[in-house]
């Protein structure tokens, strides 16, 4: 084990582990509880086989995530920025899983607030939509409010929605992204 004597020469994974040593045991353990067990294992290997780490390198390395921080201005956590990351890091199909288990919550969220929503201002909007979407839309909400949702509307277009639902097998994630993506930017913000 060498000592690390510059900062240009440490690997990121280096770097996060001097990171951890130099926030002292406490905080590290909070982060490694935050940690998946691989990242957790990664950056414990690279303790283990750290070495001497000079005084100047870990000044450095806090100077440079100081900077890195104080150049933004502040950090910015999003979906966006989540999913970017975890596609440069991790296979496409690994990452996928990953932002499918983060959106989660969200994507309830979002349909638990539609499912809110005046049953005359929902079907309004959706009587302008094509049925195979309305579809979507009404199998993701309370069955309940669906079945007002669908009262309201047109008895043609009602019929021919409900014929959808029932012949409905499950949605690709894409599609109801899709969908989900025009209800936040074009439904929702007219009701606020």
């Amino acid at each position: 084990m060498a000592a690390i004597t510059n900062l240009r020469d440490a690997t990121g994974r280096q770097k996060a582990a001097i990171l951890m040593l130099a926030l002292g045991e406490n905080q590290s353990i909070k982060l490694l509880s935050e940690m998946h067990p691989d990242e957790i294992k990664d950056v414990s290997t690279a303790m283990a086989q750290l070495g001497r780490v000079h005084a100047s390198v870990v000044e450095a390395l806090c100077e440079e995530f100081t900077s890195t921080i104080g150049q933004q201005g502040a950090l910015l956590g999003s979906l966006e920025t989540t999913e970017r990351l975890l596609q440069a890091a991790l296979p496409p199909d690994r990452a996928a899983q990953m932002m499918e288990e983060i959106r989660g919550p969200a994507g309830r969220t979002m349909w638990d607030k539609l499912g809110n929503v005046n049953e005359a201002v929902l079907a309004n909007y959706l009587k302008n939509e094509y049925p195979q979407t309305v579809a979507v839309v009404l199998s993701k909400v309370r069955p309940d409010h669906a079945g007002r949702v669908l009262t309201l509307l047109p008895d043609s277009f009602a019929i021919e929605v409900i014929m959808r639902m029932l012949r409905m097998e499950s949605v690709q994630r894409d599609v109801l992204d899709g969908v989900e993506k025009t209800l936040r930017s074009e439904f929702m913000p007219n009701l606020a």
